[in-house]
């Protein structure tokens, strides 16, 4: 039976993929912040998490940016094995937190599931680079790669949120709308001096 080539589906898969990495490399250095400058006393374990979830953050990022930039898979013989031992160092923190601490770790978990996206997209890529061109020799329909783009990203971005929130850098975010207000603005009196304590008519 002859296969054939989707040039569309494996451009937009290709930005799933990449999507997904990005944001698992974010949320990798949210929990590295949390790891390396949290309240609690630092230890060699958590140096050691903290300094190989930094380093899996900035090179999950590089590769995103660099495959982006090149338009293909790039390094899938090592991307695909440390995205899959990524993905297994994140279940186990889930599962361990789950079963000791009776709480779902919602940075870990996210940071698992983007995981796992990249890795079922990139090992459809390459299986299909295996057995023919992978519709790299045709050319993607700019409207449905819009679309497709649009929707990976939606995905990408509703797994990455709640995760990028429960970090400690999260956490200690100023929500929106509140940047440059002074503290008369943040507690609802504004700058009206008839608002202020003590003021007198």
């Amino acid at each position: 039976m002859e296969r054939k080539n989707h040039p569309t589906l494996s451009a937009a898969t290709l930005l799933f993929v990449y999507f997904a990495a990005m944001a698992a490399g974010m949320v990798e250095l949210s929990l590295a912040a949390g790891y390396l400058t949290g309240t609690e006393a630092v230890t060699p374990g958590l140096i050691v998490a903290g300094v190989a979830t930094l380093t899996g953050g900035l090179a999950f990022l590089a590769w995103s940016l660099w495959g982006l930039h090149r338009n293909t898979l790039v390094l899938a013989r090592y991307a695909l094995p440390v995205l899959a031992l990524t993905a297994a160092a994140h279940l186990a923190v889930t599962v361990a937190g789950v079963s000791t601490q009776r709480s779902l770790n919602v940075s870990h978990f996210a940071a698992l599931g983007l995981t796992l996206m990249a890795v079922a997209g990139a090992g459809w890529l390459r299986r299909q680079h295996k057995t023919n061109d992978g519709g790299a020799h045709g050319q993607p329909r700019t409207g449905r790669l819009l679309a497709a783009a649009f929707g990976a990203a939606v995905v990408v971005a509703s797994v990455a949120t709640p995760g990028l929130a429960a970090s400690m850098a999260g956490q200690h975010a100023v929500p929106h709308g509140e940047h440059g207000q002074s503290p008369h603005e943040e507690n609802g009196q504004g700058s009206n001096p008839a608002l202020e304590p003590g003021h007198h008519h």
